[in-house]
């Protein structure tokens, strides 16, 4: 981890503590450590860099190159859409247990 993210890291946790302790000391409402969170979130965006955005990066051009396929292996692996019962079909597929009765012989 690059020294400036474990600044950062340091820098929210003691703005963290720090809320907590001035909560605590002045008797402030509790629903302040609310939004602890949502500031932790919020400034390292503010900062320019949010922590962990190298991994991400990494992570989203490795996906990108394994989904990448020669078209002759996508044709051969590709099926048809199943199609599935819907609407009163649905309901007649699900209701259904045996078919229409045999026509009655003439007489």
């Amino acid at each position: 981890m690059p020294r400036r993210d474990r600044y950062v890291l340091l820098g929210l946790t003691l703005l963290s503590v720090a809320l907590a302790a001035a909560q605590t000391l002045a008797g402030i409402n509790p629903d302040v450590l609310l939004a602890v969170p949502a500031l932790l979130l919020v400034l390292p965006l503010l900062a320019g860099r949010y922590v962990g955005e190298d991994g991400l990066a990494r992570l989203a051009v490795r996906g990108l190159a394994t989904r990448r396929r020669s078209p002759a292996t996508l044709g051969s692996r590709r099926r048809g859409p199943r199609l599935r019962p819907r609407g009163g079909r649905l309901i007649a597929a699900a209701l259904a247990e045996r078919g229409p009765p045999a026509p009655a012989a003439a007489r």
